[in-house]
This record gives structure tokens, C-alpha cells and sequence, in this order.
């Protein structure tokens, strides 16, 4: 199961139902790609920054075991579940 959380929040009881989900990622440098990955193949994602830029993209980290190997990601981060 994924866990989530907000970069500088502690836990919150999540009850909505709307999953985040990755629209772009940045693999290499500043190039945004469009994304092909899904919320449910990470084991963490943390929400760096809600509304992150002009297009109402949000800024996610997702991880798996080791923190300092993942990936960024913009979309929208809903209510931070993950289905």
C-alpha cells in the first residue's frame, strides 16, 4: 500500500476519495515528460507544494525504499489517496 503524506504536516485522517494522479514527471534535468506511471506503483509520495505553478499543477515526490531515489512529479494531489 502507498503511503502519502504533505511535506511538513503531520498525518491526517484521510476519508475522501479522489486519488492523486501524475500528469507529468521529470526524469532527467528540468524536461517534463508526460507521465506513464501510476501512484500505486510507489511505496511513498509526498506533496512538496500545492498549486506549484500557473497551471494548477501540484508538485509530488514519489518514492520507494530510499528517499534520495524517486521521482518529481506534477498533478493534482486531490484529496492524497491512492487507489
Amino acid at each position: 500500500m502507498t503511503k502519502t503524506s504533505i511535506f511538513g504536516q503531520s498525518e491526517v485522517k484521510q476519508e475522501e476519495k479522489k486519488p492523486i494522479e501524475f500528469v507529468k514527471s521529470c526524469l532527467f534535468g528540468n524536461d517534463w515528460e508526460k507521465n506513464e506511471a501510476h501512484p500505486s506503483e510507489y511505496e511513498n509520495i509526498v506533496l512538496l507544494e500545492k498549486n506549484y505553478n500557473t497551471k494548477g499543477f501540484d508538485l509530488m515526490w514519489a518514492y520507494d525504499a530510499a528517499p534520495n531515489h524517486g521521482t518529481l512529479y506534477l498533478g493534482h494531489w486531490n484529496d492524497g489517496i491512492v487507489k
